[in-house]
């Protein structure tokens, strides 16, 4: 009887180390969180420069990224943000919870890559989109969003999500 306990003994934690281990080295970032197109949601906000923001700027192919300059992923994306913005990518922002003056300072330090960023210091739109954190980005067609990824995004969750659905709204409205 005692071999088995001391079989458990050691077996228990290895089995506890072996689940933990395959949880963290599974990146659950790379799902997309694809879900049916719904509306975009109406909103009362301005945007960073304390402009009104048209939603026709939805119209077409947009992605809307949700970002803060309190955001540690959100500065390790923003490389790749700006390559996209440079290759006619729509590209808005989403200020979330932040400091409208961090905020313009944060764009001004390392560039701003949106055509406008929508200031929202209490969170209500992000509430509306079902926003967990930042950053998140949303994939929007005709202010239908049809896609959305939690956390960063980079060249493989752009190539193996996002691109195939942008490339089935196109194609489905020629």
């Amino acid at each position: 009887m005692s071999a088995i306990y001391r079989s458990l003994i050691i077996l228990l934690p290895l089995i506890v180390l072996i689940t933990y281990g395959t949880i963290l080295v599974t990146d659950q970032d790379d799902a997309l969180v694809y879900f049916e197109p719904k509306e975009f949601p109406q909103f009362d906000l301005q945007d960073l420069e304390d402009r009104e923001i048209d939603l026709a700027a939805f119209n077409g192919i947009s992605l809307l990224n949700v970002w803060a300059s309190w955001c540690i992923t959100c500065l390790v994306e923003h490389p790749f943000l700006t390559q996209l913005s440079k290759n006619e990518i729509t590209l808005i922002g989403l200020n979330y919870k932040d400091s409208q003056v961090k905020a313009e300072q944060w764009l001004e330090k390392r560039g701003d890559p949106y055509i406008f960023s929508i200031y929202d210091p209490r969170g209500d739109l992000a509430f509306d989109l079902g926003v967990t954190g930042a950053p998140e980005t949303f994939l929007i067609f005709n202010q239908q969003i049809i896609g959305h990824i939690q956390g960063e995004l980079n060249q493989e969750k752009w190539q193996s999500t996002l691109v195939p659905l942008i490339n089935a709204a196109t194609m489905g409205n020629q």
